[in-house]
């Protein structure tokens, strides 16, 4: 046998058959040392030799001695451990990474051969998708040896390499690396799955890859359509779920703007297969032509007129498809004859059978899914249904349909709308007592039978408690939810807690059931989050004893396994459960201070501050209390920021009267100049009383400054109850004191006071951020304060933004101003020199006015109005400015002048003086500004309609008369019910300068769309038709052309608010004569105004000189009301009737 030098020099020489041989040798005599543990891999000398050679650069010398170290650990009887453990310390020392990766590959082959154990195999696993996520040179060594292990004629062996590549897998195809590189592994990961007949991968990834990058969108979609052609056809299951993918990703795609054309191609094959998917294909198609380029437009409208005619469908899904296809009519995309037979294919009563139905045994199943799917896609394109009046106003009118609540699909569709869960309770309620509760048995047959197996998704098993609104269907809920309870699946686990949780609020007697459940420990996570969430939900809605036992064991369970998060939740439920006096502190304290929990924890520390706060409102002993005190000073001093900012919030709930002066630490302490000359007994008593107010400015020195915003709320809560227990008078200005030395020592107010006011020989001013924080101190109480004369906050004044208490100093006299004359007397000058102020100063001092506008604005206040104001047009004209900011601050001062005008208590004066100045406003802006054109009109809204009247630039000019327009509309919508001048106004305004009455329209249906006025609509429609009534009753009303535009106007709005807005019709009568009665019957029945517009029309047709077009117009509008109650049920909700 070669010596070790000789067998060094032979391996060095990089020579491929002097390396086998000399690694050999060296083998050999490694054999001869071992003692078969792990020392061996650190104790034998040529074994290190060995492991260094394995990271030799030469990949001869590498490749070689690693096989052989691999070799010689899995027949020498090591357990197969230890050779995992030394790969995973080796692999960031090995260069020869294309070697490593073969072997790593032929350990994992052995051990699925030889059934190793997973966790070895995981780890194998893991090594290689470190060596991918560090250098992608690697990827394609790693995709060469999986294709050469990959056996395609083993079935056993491929379904165990499916199960130890599927992390790999999911690690490739949702990286970060370029899709280039992922390809590579899609043709093998389709080969894999399509031999172990195994498709759950797919799907999962795909869940993992819904994203809107175009890249990784483009990558998924290459997958899916390789699937398409290799899952076998008899897999009606995977087919389908397929072909729901796969409509998800073509939307994304051709919103990208790619041409669909392929797309639908793969999308009809699949469809001839799972025709069950053609509804959901329709609503995709609806969501496609809201995203899509107008040149795919034709091809998305030809795509879903086949799947109609070839599958039919519901015509609720036909609604809204054609819905989608009439918001590109404005465009004139689409010619007259293409629109009449889109209305013919989708009108026609053609439902052909699903080819499918006979034998596909999932079909009764799938058909379900389907249509639950639809309902609920089609409720998210629904915006209506998240406005809670019209939700209300619908449901009431289905409670009074019993066809519809007879229908199967109509139930699907009431299911879906339950389950988008965007109804309040009481809606959710009303739901779940018009859903036929025959319907939802199949459904929790169907979630218990197939999705728990398949899908993973539990959209229809969270239906589940609504049966139990059947009281006969408790007993069976119950044992479906126990089944879930004593699952091994914690998924399942969690969803029984929030199944009893829904059906504790349906079912008062199932109370004890989720008690139970919550009172069961069990280690995972998820379930434990879902409980103390759960829990924290109970002790919020409905506080009492029962919880208590409950909390406790849960609180000692999360303890004692470290489970912060459900911790957190148990322990402020615990907190909230002793405040409400239904748990004793003292026990609930004595049990966490016998833990070693580090209570400084971030999901510990809020609530155990709180807990002490509690106590020591609670506790009826004296030295009890006062631990409590010193606990939480000692907080606030603790070197933990979290654990100073919780003690300092919990402080403020403490009773302030009943903390003695000796918690205080002493860092914060500051004596009476007489303590020195008090007896013992004396300064006994002194630090047994209440805290000396002088105290609280030493407070507010010495803590640490990032925590001084909490200090300052402390106090300023604690102030606020000082001044809430006293009767603040105001008194004459001659007899404000200048100090508060008649109130007690221990007041705060005195405190702050005493240091705040500058001393006679004082002649500079000291320590100006502490008294900064004393005035904070003092504005944060929000109370009016005792009676003191201001005037030294003057010199603050006078210095402006100069002075660092210039800010607090203006806040503190705007409030204290409307109670105390001297600080009245210094609020106009804090509106002087004013040009040195930046933009956040000029809003706290517009802000200040609206907090004093019960008092009449001073001159100066005034002037900075309006020197601000014009300013700020001055450069919003200018090209250079900062437009953004100045129309910022602009939109700013209106809203102050919107809570000006709002407030009761506003002065008559002042609101003549926001006026003036609004009309200023309204004469220099440009309407291009649609920020300042709402804020203005929300100011609008706020004042008197006579000083709206005077805002209108008048004479009306023709440079103006979009601005008169605005604001006639804008008054005319909020005073309805008195007179409609205002509109014939504009009317008489645009033919006086020969403007087309479109652009009336126009103008008149932008202002009647802006949010602030939808609270008016239905009173002005309202009275609008008084007003059209009476107007045709007055002689030779159609001698002029004022009733024709009247009438225009009010079919717009009429078309506006029925969702008819997308059709193009002014001045076309025949188009008239079809959309607006079918608008106005949806406007009135969704409004619940059908018995007065039908009196209204008639009373219009009775008119004998009304023109015959009107006559014809009206009549086709009664007409509209005598359709199928069916149809317009449908209506109702997507607002498109198919004639």
């Amino acid at each position: 046998m070669d010596t070790l030098t000789e067998i060094k020099r032979k391996i060095d020489s990089g020579n491929t058959i002097s390396v086998t041989a000399a690694t050999d040798n060296l083998i050999n005599i490694i054999k001869t040392k071992i003692k078969g543990n792990r020392s061996d891999m650190t104790n034998i000398p040529e074994m290190l030799l060995l492991q260094e050679y394995c990271c030799n650069q030469n990949p001869i010398i590498s490749t070689t001695t690693l096989r052989a170290l691999c070799t010689f650990m899995m027949s020498n009887n090591y357990q197969n451990q230890l050779l995992i453990d030394w790969l995973v310390v080796l692999n960031p020392q090995i260069k020869c990474r294309t070697g490593f990766i073969q072997e790593i590959f032929e350990l994992i082959v052995f051990g699925l051969k030889n059934k190793d154990n997973n966790s070895n195999i995981n780890i194998l696993v893991d090594i290689l998708i470190k060596i991918m996520d560090e250098s992608i040179d690697e990827w394609h060594a790693v995709l060469f040896h999986m294709k050469i292990n990959t056996h395609f004629n083993d079935h056993e062996f491929i379904t165990g390499w499916l199960n130890v590549t599927k992390r790999l897998f999911k690690f490739i195809f949702l990286s970060q690396t370029s899709s280039n590189y992922r390809s590579m592994f899609v043709r093998l990961f389709v080969e894999i799955l399509n031999c172990a007949s195994d498709y759950d991968l797919l799907f999962e990834i795909y869940s993992w890859l819904q994203i809107n990058n175009l890249d990784e969108i483009l990558f998924l979609y290459n997958i899916l359509e390789e699937f398409c052609i290799t899952i076998p056809d008899s897999l009606h299951t995977t087919k389908y779920n397929l072909c729901l993918c796969l409509i998800q990703t073509s939307i994304q795609i051709i919103s990208h703007g790619f041409d669909p054309t392929s797309m639908f191609q793969r999308l009809n094959s699949l469809l001839t297969l799972c025709p069950c998917a053609s509804d959901i294909s329709l609503l995709c198609c609806s969501r496609t032509l809201s995203l899509c380029s107008s040149k795919f437009v034709h091809k998305i409208i030809d795509f879903s007129l086949n799947i109609v005619q070839k599958y039919g469908c519901h015509k609720i899904i036909a609604q809204t498809v054609v819905a989608s296809i009439l918001q590109w009519n404005r465009t004139k995309l689409i010619n007259n004859e293409k629109m009449i037979m889109i209305f013919s294919t989708f009108n026609s009563d053609n439902v052909i059978s699903k080819s499918c139905a006979n034998n596909h045994k999932l079909y009764p199943f799938l058909s379900s899914d389907s249509f639950l799917m639809s309902s609920y896609s089609l409720i998210k394109l629904c915006p209506e249904f998240s406005n809670k009046e019209f939700t209300s106003k619908w449901l009431s009118e289905i409670n009074h349909t019993s066809d519809l609540l007879n229908d199967t699909q109509f139930n699907f569709y009431l299911a879906g709308l339950y389950l988008s869960k965007i109804c309040d309770r009481f809606q959710q309620q009303t739901i779940l007592k018009l859903l036929n509760k025959q319907f939802l048995l199949p459904l929790i047959s169907y979630s218990l039978d197939l999705e728990i197996s398949h899908y993973g998704r539990f959209d229809l098993i969270k239906s589940i408690p609504t049966a139990a609104c059947v009281p006969e269907n408790i007993s069976l809920i119950i044992s479906f939810i126990k089944r879930f309870e004593n699952s091994d699946d914690e998924t399942l686990n969690k969803l029984s807690i929030d199944m009893y949780y829904d059906l504790w609020k349906t079912e008062v007697r199932c109370y004890r059931f989720l008690l139970y459940c919550l009172s069961k420990d069990k280690p995972g996570w998820q379930w434990n989050v879902v409980k103390s969430y759960t829990i924290r939900k109970m002790v919020k809605s409905n506080p009492n004893s029962d919880l208590v036992s409950v909390l406790k064991q849960m609180l000692g369970f999360y303890i004692k396994h470290s489970m912060h998060l459900p911790m957190k939740l148990t322990f402020e439920s615990s907190v909230d459960l002793c405040l409400a006096e239904y748990m004793n502190p003292e026990s609930l304290i004595k049990m966490i201070d016998k833990t070693n929990l580090d209570i400084h924890h971030p999901s510990i520390i809020s609530s155990y501050c709180d807990l002490l706060m509690v106590l020591s409102n609670q506790t009826t002993e004296n030295e009890r209390r006062i631990d409590c005190f010193q606990k939480l000073w000692s907080m606030v001093l603790h070197s933990n920021d979290n654990t100073v900012k919780c003690a300092l919030k919990s402080l403020s709930g403490t009773d302030l009267e009943t903390m003695p002066f000796i918690v205080l630490p002493k860092i914060f302490q500051s004596y009476p100049k007489v303590v020195t000359q008090l007896e013992d007994s004396e300064k006994l008593d002194l630090f047994n009383g209440p805290i000396p107010g002088e105290c609280w400015v030493k407070f507010l020195q010495s803590i640490n400054k990032q925590f001084i915003n909490e200090a300052q709320m402390m106090l300023s809560v604690w102030l606020r109850r000082e001044l809430e227990k006293n009767v603040i008078i105001r008194v004459q200005s001659d007899n404000e004191p200048k100090h508060l030395k008649h109130l007690s020592d221990h007041s705060i107010a005195r405190g702050l006071m005493s240091f705040v006011v500058p001393k006679r020989k004082q002649t500079l001013d000291v320590d100006e951020d502490t008294k900064v924080a004393c005035l904070a101190v003092i504005n944060g109480a929000d109370k009016q304060m005792y009676p003191f004369d201001w005037g030294f906050l003057e010199k603050y004044v006078i210095e402006g933004p100069n002075s660092k208490l210039w800010k607090e100093s203006v806040i503190l006299i705007a409030k204290q101003s409307t109670k105390s004359t001297s600080a009245f007397r210094l609020l106009s000058k804090c509106y002087d020199h004013h040009s040195n102020y930046d933009t956040n100063q000029i809003k706290l001092l517009v802000t200040v006015l609206y907090k004093v506008s019960n008092i009449i604005f001073h001159d100066l206040q005034k002037q900075f109005v309006t020197d601000i104001v014009n300013e700020i047009l001055n450069k919003i004209h200018k090209i250079h400015s900062n437009r953004n900011l100045d129309v910022d601050l602009l939109c700013h001062i209106l809203s102050e002048f919107k809570n000006i005008l709002q407030s009761p208590q506003t002065n008559m004066e002042n609101v003549h003086f926001i006026c003036d100045i609004l009309q200023n406003i309204w004469c220099t802006i440009n309407l291009e500004n649609k920020e300042i054109i709402y804020a203005f009109l929300g100011c609008c809204l706020s004042m008197p309609t006579e000083m709206l009247k005077n805002l209108r630039p008048y004479p009306v000019q023709e440079s103006m008369l979009q601005k008169f327009i605005i604001l006639c509309s804008a008054q005319n919508f909020m005073s309805s019910n008195t007179s409609f001048d205002s509109l014939n106004e504009c009317v008489q305004a645009c033919n006086q300068f020969s403007k087309n009455h479109e652009f009336l329209y126009d103008t008149v249906i932008e202002v009647f769309k802006l949010k602030m006025f939808v609270p008016y609509h239905n009173e002005f429609i309202a009275n609008f038709m008084i007003y059209l009534t009476s107007f045709v009753k007055k002689t030779n009303s159609f001698e002029n052309d004022l009733f024709d535009v009247l009438c225009s106007i009010f079919i717009n709005f009429i078309v506006k608010l029925s969702g008819y807005d997308t059709i193009s019709f002014t001045f076309n009568r025949k188009l008239n004569c079809s959309v607006f009665p079918v608008a106005l019957a949806t406007y009135s029945k969704n409004t619940s105004q059908s018995s007065r517009t039908i009196e209204w029309l008639k009373t219009m047709i009775s008119n004998s000189s009304l023109p015959e077009e009107y006559s014809k117009l009206f009549y086709c509008c009664l007409a509209a009301f005598k359709n199928d109650q069916c149809l317009l049920v449908w209506a109702n909700k997507k607002k498109i009737i198919l004639h």
